[in-house]
């Protein structure tokens, strides 16, 4: 069982696709698909984010770097989904939610993939990941829509390539999300944080700063983080934006001046000696966006490149 999501079923049908995720240094769909999915995610979220893996699939970073490293990592797990139709070109978008501390009891999951959700498809998985762990990954319930696992959590098919996972303390409000029913992150306490971000880039992000982790940053930063939100985008070379939420718009002023301080003093010397071009360090942006500050950067196609292939000589 997953340490990490407790949520077998879950990890195998990601596994494979989240990897190029984590390469990017995450934890983000061009169709819009993210702002739908999220609408599943409940609102008792504190945190919530997406990838667009058909999107990062059309990138030159995917075709140049990402795509034989993943194949690599996951030739097992890559081998299984195609035998069930689900190849990485299938696969469209994945949006997760969650809290600081409920683990895996408190999270669900939006899968999006070209027939994930058909009857078919469903019964091939069951069939491999039985190969794979010697026992049955779910049971199945109201003719086929519900998947049942026996650490709680639950599987609702949502449509023929839309299926959504949820953690055992979640399974009812995601069931009512399902229904159309209840109040969703986008709907609730996240609404604020989440017009921050952008659900169209490649990957986003939105949340809470938990209450401890904020008093420990005021030291360094001068203000307590409430909540931050951004997104990463790899249409061309990889640009950054990420918001930071403060207790005041004087507070994002004086944290703005603080960072750009530091990084005109310190950071940016250091980067420059690691090889990083001028070019994308004159394209470091600090701002402030009411009680947020902000920074934004686009590194070039070169600079991604010199950093993927450092990140591969880690994992390879």
């Amino acid at each position: 069982m997953s340490k990490l999501l407790n949520i077998r079923t879950a990890v195998r049908l990601t596994v494979s696709t989240t990897l190029a995720f984590s390469l990017v240094g995450l934890a983000g769909c061009k169709s819009g698909g993210g702002a739908k999915s999220a609408k599943l995610i409940p609102d008792a979220a504190t945190i919530v984010g997406g990838v667009d893996l058909a999107g990062i699939q059309k990138s030159k970073l995917w075709n140049d770097h990402l795509h034989e490293l993943v194949k690599a990592q996951g030739k097992d797990v890559l081998a299984a989904m195609d035998a069930c139709g689900l190849g990485l070109d299938k696969w469209q978008s994945i949006t997760i939610g969650g809290t600081d501390a409920g683990g895996g009891d408190k999270i669900a999951l939006v899968a999006v993939a070209d027939g994930l959700g058909k009857k078919e498809t469903l019964e091939c998985a069951h069939g491999k990941l039985k190969e794979i762990d010697g026992e049955e990954p779910w049971t199945v319930e109201e003719d086929g829509k519900v998947l049942k696992m026996d650490d709680g959590a639950m599987g609702y098919v949502i449509d023929d390539n839309t299926v959504v996972i949820a953690g055992k303390d979640w399974t009812d409000s995601v069931s009512k999300l399902a229904k159309g029913e209840g109040k969703s992150a986008f709907d609730g306490g996240l609404a604020d944080v989440l017009k921050r971000t952008d659900t169209s880039k490649h990957i986003w992000f939105a949340g809470k700063v938990p209450e401890g982790a904020g008093t420990a940053a005021k030291e360094q930063l001068g203000a307590a983080p409430t909540d931050v939100a951004g997104y990463f985008d790899f249409s061309s070379g990889m640009e950054v934006k990420a918001s930071i939420g403060v207790g005041s718009s004087d507070e994002a002023a004086s944290v703005k001046e603080k960072v750009e301080g530091l990084f005109n003093g310190m950071a940016k010397g250091l980067a420059k000696a690691q090889g990083v071009s001028d070019d994308t360090l004159d394209n470091v942006k600090f701002d402030t966006d009411g009680n947020a500050f902000t920074i934004e950067a686009k590194a070039s196609d070169a600079d991604l490149t010199k950093a993927v292939e450092q990140a591969k000589g880690m994992l390879m």
